[in-house]
C-alpha cells in the first residue's frame, strides 16, 4: 500500500522543490547567458546611437547635441568628412584612430549595400591605456549636402567574468534566505491553513450521529468560515432527517395499520357470522384495501423521483378536459357527503403534460381540501385562471387555512401543521410532498395562498409557449 503523507510535509516539500528550480534556472541563466545578453544589448545600443548621430548631421550646436549623445550612451563617436564643419572628433578612443585604418573601414563599409557594418573584434590603443583592447564599432556612410560623411561609433565589451563570479558566490548566500523564508512560509500554511482542516476533519466524523459541534473549530479565513457553517447546516439537515424519518414511519405505520385493522375486523366478522355478509360490509373492505393501495402506490412514486426513474408521458390536452375529468371523479362523493364542488375553468388552452400525473397532483390538492375542512357548508372549486405569461390551475376551498408560518413547510413530506397524526379521510397524507415533486418534474412551478380560518388555495402555474 502506497505510504501517505502529511499536507504539511507535502506542501513543504513542494514549494522548497518550487525554489530550488527556480533559483536553479536563475543560476543557470545568468551565468550562463549573462555575457551574451550583455554583448547583444551593447550592439543594439551601438547600432541605434550611429543611426542617432547620422540624423544629427549638418544640425546647428553638432558637437554639443553628438558629444551629449556619446556620454548618455557610454559611446565614442567620430564622424569623418572632408568639410570640417560636418566632422566631429571626440575625446575618446576613435580620436586616436588613424586614417590608414579610417579609411580602411570606409572602404569595406562603401562595399555593403546598406552602407553601414559592425566590425567586432576590432583591435587598437586607447590613449588613455598603454594595451590594445578588443572593441565594437559601427560605422555608417552617408551623403549630406553632395559631400562623403562617416559616422563611426565604438564601445570596448569589458568581460563579465568577475560579475559572473561574484553572482556564484552571492548566490548560496541567496538561496539560504530564500529556503529559510520557504520553511517560514509552510509554517504559516501549516498553522492557518492545515489546522483547520485537520479541526474541520476530526470534527465532520461526527456528521452521521448529528453532533458536528462549529464551536470546536477555529477558523482563520472566510473560506473556512463558510465551509464550518456549511458543515454545521448539514448536521442540521441530518437531524431533521432523522427526526423525520422517524415521523414518517411512525405516520405511515399508522397509516397502514388501521386500514389492516379494518380489512381483518371486518373480515373475521364476515367469516363468524354470516348473516354480517352485507355489500356495506365487503365495501368498507374494498376501500380499506384501496386506501392501502393508495398510499404504497404514492410511496413507490416518491422512491421512484428521488431516484430519478419516474418518466413523464405527456400528452396535449385541453385544460377544459383535464379538469372535467377530474371534477367528475368527485362529483358523486362530494354530493353525498354535503361539499358544494365547482369548476371554474376562465383560461382554456392546449397544454403538453403527463395527463395522468397532473390529474394526481389535483387529486391530491381536493383530498387536502377535503381532510381539512370542517365547516358546514363546504366549498370547493377547482378551476383555472390566466396570468401575464402562464396560465395557473388551482383548487380552492372556504376550510380552516394555514397559519403563514406554515405556508412555505407545507410542502415538505416530513411536516405536519397541527403536530399531531391523524388519519385522513382521503388519500395516502403525503400526498402534497407527492405533488409538488410531480409539478417540479414537469419544470413547473407550484405554490399556495392561504389565510387562517378563511381559505386556502393550492396551485401550480404551466409556463405558455
Amino acid at each position: 500500500m502506497k505510504k501517505k503523507y502529511s499536507l504539511a510535509l507535502q506542501l513543504t516539500v513542494i514549494l522548497l522543490a518550487f525554489v530550488v528550480s527556480v533559483m536553479g534556472l536563475v543560476y543557470f541563466v545568468q551565468t550562463t547567458f549573462l555575457d551574451d545578453f550583455y554583448k547583444a544589448n551593447k550592439i543594439k545600443s551601438l547600432r541605434s546611437t550611429g543611426e542617432n548621430v547620422a540624423l544629427l548631421v549638418g544640425e546647428d550646436d553638432f558637437d554639443e547635441l553628438i558629444e551629449h549623445l556619446s556620454m548618455s550612451n557610454e559611446v565614442c563617436v567620430r564622424v569623418v568628412s572632408n568639410d570640417p564643419d560636418l566632422s566631429y572628433t571626440g575625446a575618446c578612443t576613435l580620436r586616436g584612430i588613424d586614417n590608414a585604418t579610417v579609411n580602411a573601414i570606409a572602404s569595406e563599409v562603401d562595399e555593403t549595400a546598406e552602407k553601414e557594418k559592425l566590425f567586432d573584434n576590432f583591435r587598437y590603443q586607447r590613449h588613455f591605456m598603454d594595451k590594445p583592447e578588443d572593441v565594437y564599432i559601427f560605422a555608417k556612410l552617408l551623403t549630406y549636402d553632395e559631400k562623403t560623411v562617416m559616422v563611426m561609433v565604438s564601445s570596448g565589451i569589458t568581460p563579465l567574468n568577475t560579475t559572473i563570479s561574484t553572482i556564484k558566490s552571492q548566490y548560496l548566500l541567496i538561496l539560504a534566505i530564500i529556503l529559510l523564508m520557504t520553511l517560514l512560509l509552510a509554517f504559516f500554511i501549516s498553522r492557518y491553513i492545515i489546522s483547520p482542516i485537520k479541526q474541520i476533519n476530526s470534527e465532520s466524523k461526527n456528521l452521521s450521529k448529528g453532533e458536528y459541534d462549529p464551536s470546536l473549530v477555529k477558523t482563520g479565513s472566510m473560506e473556512f468560515e463558510e465551509l464550518n457553517k456549511t458543515l454545521e447546516e448539514a448536521n442540521e439537515d441530518i437531524l431533521k432527517a432523522e427526526r423525520a424519518k422517524k415521523e414518517l414511519l411512525g405516520n405511515v405505520s399508522h397509516d397502514l395499520r388501521t386500514p389492516l385493522t379494518m380489512i381483518v375486523g371486518y373480515g373475521e366478522m364476515i367469516r363468524d357470522l354470516p348473516e354480517e355478509n352485507t355489500e356495506e360490509n365487503i365495501n368498507v373492505i374494498i376501500d380499506e384495501a384501496k386506501r392501502l393501495s393508495t398510499l404504497v402506490d404514492d410511496l413507490i412514486d416518491i422512491s421512484k423521483i428521488d431516484a430519478i426513474k419516474l418518466e413523464l408521458h405527456k400528452e396535449k390536452v385541453l385544460i377544459s378536459d383535464l379538469l372535467t375529468s377530474v371534477y367528475r371523479q368527485y362529483e358523486k362523493f362530494c354530493e353525498t357527503q354535503g361539499i358544494e364542488l365547482l369548476m371554474d375553468c376562465k383560461a382554456d388552452r392546449t397544454v403538453e403534460v403527463d395527463v395522468k400525473r397532473i390529474k394526481q397532483v389535483l387529486y391530491n390538492f381536493i383530498n387536502n381540501s377535503l381532510n381539512y375542512n370542517d365547516k358546514e357548508k363546504q366549498k370547493i372549486i377547482l378551476g383555472s385562471e390566466e396570468l401575464e405569461d402562464a396560465v395557473r390551475i388551482y383548487v380552492y376551498d372556504n376550510g380552516e387555512g394555514i397559519d403563514q408560518q406554515d405556508l412555505n413547510n407545507v410542502w415538505d413530506r416530513y411536516y405536519k401543521v397541527d403536530k399531531e397524526h391523524r388519519r385522513h379521510h382521503i388519500g395516502s397524507g403525503i400526498g402534497l410532498s407527492l405533488a409538488k415533486e410531480l409539478i417540479q418534474a414537469h419544470g413547473m412551478e407550484c405554490g399556495v395562498e392561504s389565510l387562517k380560518g378563511e381559505y386556502s388555495k393550492f396551485y401550480f402555474d404551466i409556463k405558455k409557449a
